[in-house]
């Protein structure tokens, strides 16, 4: 780390305005240094910031880390920024605004390409620019993340914690928390950790269909079904979120209704055995006249 500080401090010493100081941290450190993009967030070693610094490869979060410790040192004001699933670095100071997305080697990326590429209309908690103390709580959050992947929940729910703490305006802590509480059975806390998400965000379809397919679990339909309406209004692209709001008008025995919403969502991804499966069970419970229910 110190000898990529001592590279780039006559650089950015020598620069004449903002931009000049982005264009050195993307030249010394993308181009000369050859630091690469690696996309995947389940290899640890892509955003642990020694093994970035080892293997000079590391995915946004891991690149966006080497560069504002790198800036930190320097005195150069780069901001960490986050989107769902994503994080950038963004320059601000002396009047100039430029983010960097390293998935294109560096490029500016105007923050209206993030809210497409993203889904993010203005009023959701994203595209900040984030203080050091949030950025870190992001951080905890994908690290916990991967302690999730590898069924380590209740170590997982600790990094939620402290990432809650560091930063507790971002709602993809308390979706994260809500779905290790639902792989350990604790569907009541749970609940209450999308609720919160969806306080912070309530366009984060993700919580809304995790939320509705606990409340049908207890049996509580109309509110399971508000739910599963909003997410597919969300995102009517949602195979599967449609086939859970189909599951809970069928658990309710309203079985028309869940048979219409289950050929929408056989349309929609036609190989999916799970939707066909539901689809065909209601149309026999309908066709002998029976109100029974099943489970989505």
């Amino acid at each position: 780390m110190t000898r990529l500080a001592e590279r780039l401090r006559p650089e950015v010493a020598g620069a004449a305005d903002g931009g000049h100081v982005v264009d050195a941290f993307r030249r010394v450190l993308l181009v000369e240094e050859r630091f690469t993009y690696d996309k995947s967030s389940s290899d640890p070693g892509n955003y642990l910031l020694e093994s970035v610094l080892v293997r000079r490869k590391g995915n946004c979060l891991g690149l966006s880390l080497l560069y504002l410790a790198l800036a930190d040192r320097l005195g150069v004001p780069f901001r960490g920024v986050y989107v769902p699933s994503h994080c950038f670095v963004r320059y601000e100071g002396n009047g100039v605004r430029v983010n960097v997305e390293f998935a294109e080697g560096g490029a500016s990326w105007e923050d209206d390409r993030y809210r497409r590429e993203f889904r993010i209309p203005p009023a959701r908690p994203y595209l900040h620019s984030l203080s050091p103390s949030e950025m870190l709580g992001v951080f905890l959050k994908t690290l916990g993340a991967g302690y999730s992947r590898k069924g380590r929940e209740e170590d997982a729910l600790r990094l939620y914690d402290e990432a809650g703490r560091l930063y507790p305006g971002l709602p993809d802590v308390s979706f994260n928390a809500g779905v290790s509480l639902q792989r350990l059975g604790r569907d009541d806390e749970a609940i209450g950790k999308y609720r919160r998400a969806l306080d912070l965000d309530p366009e984060m379809a993700a919580a809304r269909d995790n939320l509705g397919i606990l409340l049908a679990g207890k049996g509580r339909y109309e509110e399971a079904i508000a739910e599963a309406r909003r997410t597919v209004e969300l995102e009517p692209w949602n195979a599967a979120a449609r086939g859970n709001l189909a599951a809970a008008y069928c658990g309710c025995g309203r079985l028309e209704e869940g048979i219409r919403e289950y050929r929408t969502a056989v349309e929609i991804e036609p190989g999916n055995r799970r939707l066909r499966s539901g689809l065909e069970r209601a149309v026999v419970s309908l066709g002998s006249g029976s109100d029974s229910k099943f489970p989505p």
